[in-house]
């Protein structure tokens, strides 16, 4: 008898085995992936705003960072004329996109703009970006007079974000 190989049962086996485990697995990985890329978005958000806030300090300058509510896109400029509203003349120093799917539901900044002045503290008091997916998770990024970053989430649909 030759032994080099395997056998149909053992074929079998193993392919009923992988079966089960992607059964197992495939609904799991589907409800995980929304919630990643919320995740993933706010922490873009995030260390974008880091970045803002240190590139304002390095460079001596007001740095702003403009949210659009319709596109789901933000831009981060030097903010030469320190009114918090990109001009055509302002330089953009970095753009950023969210994950699929994902939504800013608003911001609390004026004009969906916010700033760091050269000393790496808002140029416009507090404000937070809020964000959503279509499972209905709620997470966002709040910024505090000092330049303090802090990432939030709401647990009630979006109503109170302690």
């Amino acid at each position: 008898m030759n032994n080099k190989g395997f056998t149909l049962t053992e074929l079998t086996v193993t392919i009923a085995i992988l079966g089960i485990m992607s059964a197992i697995s495939i609904p799991s990985y589907f409800s995980w992936l929304p919630r990643h890329r919320l995740q993933t978005s706010v922490r873009h958000i995030y260390d974008d705003m880091n970045m803002a806030k240190s590139r304002a300090v390095k460079t001596n300058a007001d740095i702003g960072i403009e949210f659009n509510t319709s596109n789901e896109n933000y831009r981060i400029f030097i903010d030469t004329d320190q009114d918090q509203i990109y001009d055509a003349a302002e330089t953009v120093i970095s753009t950023g996109t969210l994950e699929d799917d994902i939504d800013i539901i608003g911001s609390t900044f004026t004009n969906h703009t916010y700033g760091f002045n050269s000393r790496g503290m808002s140029a416009g008091g507090t404000g937070e970006v809020r964000l959503t997916n279509p499972s209905g998770l709620f997470l966002g990024v709040r910024v505090t007079a000092s330049g303090c970053l802090t990432i939030i989430n709401s647990t009630d649909g979006g109503t109170t974000w302690p």
